[in-house]
């Protein structure tokens, strides 16, 4: 049978992986989705070795996100008007080349603090310029029908490279120490960067050429003119902001709520990230379902809803079964919010909105200081708790104002 290696048991789960381009797109994600954990093991691991203060290793992390508060438009503008495969070369080749300089400064023993910080912000920014051009490009890599499947795998990749990144990081660390590891990250994307390579150019629908400031006003009229495309961005936005902290939180969850110690809260991550697999998995085998509204709404309010539950839970083996629900609907719900996303966005406007949409995906740091800051005043639990009900708020809300939402 044509295709057969992508059918299991009569279930296509791998059937957008019959696309010859989409295949390498997706396997060079995974790349350097790899590279970028193996990097943030290492950083985290370095800042802390330098510094000694766990404010710089967050401060760290949270510059990285910085650019793309405010270049993720300009990025989806290029996205539309530039070859996408060539910038996505571009982001893969400078990335490469910035690690493989952290990798030598620590190396040769003269790395500092504002060397980290430095390059922190140039990846920063080179992401925010090309990573909506991954995005937009992918419904021309795909057949209509395949797109649900696509995006299901684009989730499944990124929560595999999760476990792949910190593993390598993890052998890399006790063998070729710091530096070393670097150099393994740098590889990753050298090794992105020649997959993609040999992708072809899909065929897309540039824009006319307009300037910069009246590109991305064009993107948001569209999207304001979308009420689809507007609720489905701020739902991504509010969920973002007060539920997804949770994660940066769990450690508080693991030794001061359910008073696990460390043990317990890699069992917790790992429950997450075992439940994003299977939330990865479950929306790659519904291939082209034709009730995504509904699939949308369901999965939002179990994340949501189960975030409750876990936040006031006082039972460990409790708090684990939770966890793997939050991660898989966690993982429906971003692949059936992007798919639709990039079903209904035309191509012309698909980098500039999806431009915009990514910058949803950096409000969990800002969410994550706001509930750190809560947490102080009222308690963990109460904090979560109060994050998880505005978005089931919002959820309801938007589903009575917006009854096409069920339609989809």
């Amino acid at each position: 049978m044509k295709h057969a290696f992508f059918n299991i048991r009569g279930i296509q789960i791998f059937r957008s992986l019959r696309h010859r381009n989409y295949r390498l797109l997706l396997v060079s994600q995974l790349a350097a989705l790899s590279g970028y954990w193996i990097l943030v093991m290492a950083q985290g691991w370095l800042v802390l070795q330098l510094t000694d203060s766990a404010f710089w290793v967050g401060m760290i992390a949270f510059i990285v996100g910085i650019p793309s508060l405010f270049l993720c438009p300009f990025g989806g503008l290029y996205a539309d008007k530039l070859d996408r495969r060539r910038l996505m070369l571009l982001g893969h080749g400078i990335s490469a080349l910035l690690i493989l300089l952290l990798a030598t400064l620590t190396s040769t023993g003269v790395i500092a603090i504002w060397h980290i910080a430095v390059l922190s912000v140039l990846l920063g920014i080179v992401w925010a310029l090309t990573d909506p051009a991954y995005m937009a490009v992918i419904p021309s890599l795909v057949t209509p029908d395949d797109l649900m499947n696509a995006m299901a795998m684009n989730t499944l990749t990124g929560r595999l490279s999760r476990f792949i990144g910190p593993a390598i990081a993890g052998v890399l660390m006790g063998l070729v120490a710091i530096g070393g590891t670097f150099y393994g990250a740098g590889i990753a994307f050298v090794v992105a960067f020649l997959l993609l390579f040999r992708m072809r150019s899909p065929a897309t629908v540039t824009t006319r050429q307009t300037s910069i400031v009246k590109g991305i006003k064009e993107g948001l009229i569209y999207i304001k003119s979308n009420k689809v495309v507007l609720i489905l961005i701020m739902l991504m936005a509010v969920v973002s902001l007060f539920a997804l902290p949770y994660i940066w939180l769990m450690p508080v969850f693991a030794r001061d709520v359910l008073r696990v110690g460390e043990a317990g809260y890699s069992q917790l991550m790992m429950a997450v990230g075992v439940g994003g697999l299977v939330g990865a998995i479950t929306a790659a085998k519904m291939g082209d379902f034709k009730r995504k509204g509904w699939l949308l709404i369901g999965s939002s309010l179990t994340f949501t809803g189960t975030l409750i539950l876990f936040a006031i839970s006082q039972s460990f083996p409790l708090s684990l079964a939770l966890a793997v629900i939050i991660g898989a609907a966690n993982g429906i719900f971003a692949a059936v919010t992007t798919a639709l996303l990039l079903s209904i966005i035309p191509d012309q406007f698909r980098g500039r909105v999806m431009g915009l949409y990514i910058i949803s995906w950096q409000l969990p740091s800002i969410g994550s200081l706001m509930l750190g800051a809560a947490t102080d005043w009222v308690g963990l639990p109460v904090a979560m708790v109060t994050g998880a009900l505005i978005c089931v708020v919002f959820i309801l809300g938007a589903v009575l104002r917006l009854p096409v939402l069920r339609q989809l």
